[in-house]
């Protein structure tokens, strides 16, 4: 038994670290330098209906797989203690900081190329169509965006429309990408930080459970 814990703990400590720089490497991809200013009216609601629709791909596919844990042996999933964690994350940054980050750990095997464990297999049908709806119900917010402050970023939208139908693994990537590619092409669209969780993690500032997975 004792073997067979540490052996667990190894493995979501490997698993940590590898999400921890996959996300950060992610976070340091196409950024761009924006200089300080507030953002227009205009962008700010524009934020705040990406934002609500981005955190909504996250919440259910959190608790998709929270409800999914008692029927999986643990080596094939994650600890429900990371889940109650989340529930006592105050602040909406933080909060959505730390979703973001359990997602791309349910989501690591893909990321990684590695053979999906038990729980991502079960998961995975919803969250690629709760994902697909959620850059369907984006494009109309950006495409008028772009019309009133009169850019030009048809490249955006169509990927965008590629994404509505996209089937392949590939689609989970292009989700955790949409923070930075988003802010990459539209500087002044700059969504909250949601690899926050990551940063603190890697300049070891996080605290509780986080750092002891990671430190495993």
């Amino acid at each position: 038994m004792a073997r067979s814990g540490r052996s667990t703990s190894l493995l979501i400590g490997s698993t940590c670290w590898s999400v921890v720089t996959g996300l950060i490497c992610l976070a340091l991809a196409d950024s761009v330098r924006v200089p300080e200013r507030s953002p227009t009216i205009l962008a700010e609601n524009t934020i705040q209906a990406v934002e609500r629709l981005f955190n909504q791909v996250l919440y259910a596919t959190i608790e998709d797989a929270r409800q999914r844990l008692p029927g999986l042996p643990a080596n094939e999933s994650i600890d429900r203690q990371y889940f109650e964690e989340l529930d006592l994350v105050a602040g909406n940054e933080d909060y959505y900081s730390t979703a973001f980050y359990i997602f791309a750990w349910i989501n690591s095997d893909l990321m990684y190329h590695n053979t999906p464990n038990k729980l991502l297999i079960e998961v995975l049908p919803g969250e690629k169509i709760a994902i697909r709806r959620f850059f369907a119900k984006v494009k109309p917010h950006l495409t008028k965006y772009l019309r009133l402050s009169r850019q030009d970023k048809s490249e955006l939208v169509s990927n965008m429309t590629q994404l509505t139908t996209e089937t392949n693994d590939s689609l989970i990537t292009s989700f955790l990408e949409f923070p930075q590619k988003l802010k990459s092409q539209l500087p002044e669209l700059q969504l909250m930080d949601y690899t926050k969780l990551a940063q603190a993690l890697v300049q070891g500032v996080a605290r509780g459970i986080w750092m002891k997975a990671v430190n495993t």
